[in-house]
């Protein structure tokens, strides 16, 4: 998403530090299509790693509907154009604002859901970092520097996925879920030594 929101920026001479939020991308010819393809594909990519990601580790429903809220919400930014006339800016502003508090909230709710452990505590800072960056973003944007606003956030939520996926790579193919270990153990055949016979015949101790 990132490289095409920096090729777009590029080719309509966007300005990062001005007081324009990057939907505006959508509005420019030279930029309009790389914004909204680039922007929606990401959203259906993120959907699918939310599969992932509920496959992998532990999670819980709330975590479910604010990441996959925010998905949605992310599909009707790229979707309904800012600055359009009719219902689509408000529609715009609504799902814009609505995506960059699913952010917090979807990293809180996955931190929540994690079993004791240093893994959980990163993942709990990562939800700090991204509540910081939200607030830093505020800030920014009542300094009118609407681009930085927008990057600020998604750069910690980038580095959340970033770090989800090596932490599975680092742990094995397969982070184990509740009750995971109880299958596993369910599936080793037990034997009871003293009902063996050498040669491994099998018979009740004579």
């Amino acid at each position: 998403m990132w490289s095409t929101l920096l090729l777009a920026s590029h080719r309509a001479s966007f300005d990062l530090v001005g007081p324009r939020p990057l939907s505006y991308l959508a509005r420019y010819t030279p930029s309009a299509l790389l914004f909204t393809v680039g922007v929606g594909s990401a959203a259906v990519l993120f959907i699918a790693f939310h599969t992932w990601l509920r496959a992998n580790f532990r999670t819980s429903t709330s975590f479910s509907i604010a990441m996959v809220g925010g998905m949605v919400c992310q599909l009707g930014a790229a979707t309904f154009r800012i600055g359009d006339p009719g219902a689509s800016n408000p529609i715009h502003i609504v799902t814009s604002l609505l995506l960059g508090l699913s952010l917090p909230v979807l990293m809180w709710r996955f931190a929540a859901a994690q079993p004791h452990s240093p893994w959980r505590r990163r993942c709990y800072r990562f939800f700090i970092a991204e509540t910081v960056a939200c607030v830093i973003g505020y800030g920014l944007s009542v300094r009118h520097i609407a681009p930085l606003a927008e990057i600020s956030a998604g750069v910690v939520f980038h580095a959340w996925i970033l770090t989800t996926t090596l932490a599975t790579k680092a742990a094995g193919s397969r982070v184990l879920q509740p009750g995971s270990l109880s299958r596993i153990r369910s599936t080793i055949p037990v034997t009871n030594p003293a009902t063996t016979l050498p040669g491994g015949v099998s018979g009740a101790p004579g």
